[in-house]
């Protein structure tokens, strides 16, 4: 058996195996069981991330803020856009989701990287379409995957981190109940952080380190059970 043939069979046993889990899930709240969505929540509906979400996400207008800018995907060519695709969707460590708003149009890009093996757990990544932003798309697509994430793909606890200055994402992951357990340092892109007035209110969050630039991280993280506990007593967040 060729590497390519390997690798299809190996992809055809994992979706297998996440579409039985998700059936076994059928009747948890907001669970929709279908080949396009996995879960729904008040204003948006998560599914698999395609191909064609490739272009899709690459049509987004740049952040304004250069805060947020390196957040969002250089542009590639198509035969860039098939391997890009190709690569992460052929990743045992890696899953991609797509948010899209009630009228179908694309508004979020979830991932979920370095899977344990066990399931135990996976990093969180998520990027928003600018202009839908403070418009609680965020919070809505995260609580929905949520349960999605915990009930049917079966995870113990979602970790992330987030970038000090950002207490917009803050506020999201606080609503949705994750916690904070540490911090790090990590390398920031724009050299002129300690010239560029810009960053005058949170210089702070900065730190030259040897030739490098870098930024401080809060690391968060939910549990399945106290996920479980916070949905059964109606704690999740409150969507505008």
């Amino acid at each position: 058996m060729g590497l390519l043939s390997a690798i299809t069979n190996l992809k055809r046993r994992r979706d297998g195996a996440i579409r039985a889990t998700v059936n076994k899930a059928a009747g948890q709240q907001n669970m929709i069981i279908d080949d396009c969505a996995l879960v729904k929540g008040q204003k948006t509906i998560i599914r698999r991330f395609t191909r064609e979400d490739v272009d899709k996400w690459l049509s987004w207008a740049s952040h304004p803020d250069p805060l947020y800018s390196s957040s969002y995907p250089r542009q590639m060519h198509r035969y860039e856009r098939d391997a890009w695709f190709a690569e992460r969707s052929n990743r045992w460590d890696y899953m991609m989701f797509a948010a899209d708003d009630l009228q179908g149009q694309l508004v979020g890009l979830i991932t979920l990287r370095n899977i344990e093996r066990s399931h135990s757990h996976a990093v969180l990544g998520i990027t928003l379409r600018p202009e839908v932003l403070s418009g609680g798309y965020g919070t809505d697509s995260l609580w929905a995957f949520l349960s999605y994430y915990f009930d049917a793909l079966g995870f113990d606890a979602m970790i992330l981190d987030v970038a000090a200055y950002n207490r917009r994402a803050q506020r999201v992951y606080e609503k949705c109940g994750f916690i904070y357990t540490g911090e790090h340092w990590g390398h920031y892109d724009d050299y002129t952080v300690f010239s560029n007035a810009y960053y005058q209110g949170i210089r702070h969050y900065f730190r030259q380190h040897g030739a490098w630039v870098e930024t401080l991280y809060y690391d968060m993280v939910l549990r399945r059970y106290d996920f479980l506990q916070r949905r059964q007593k109606g704690l999740g967040p409150i969507i505008k």
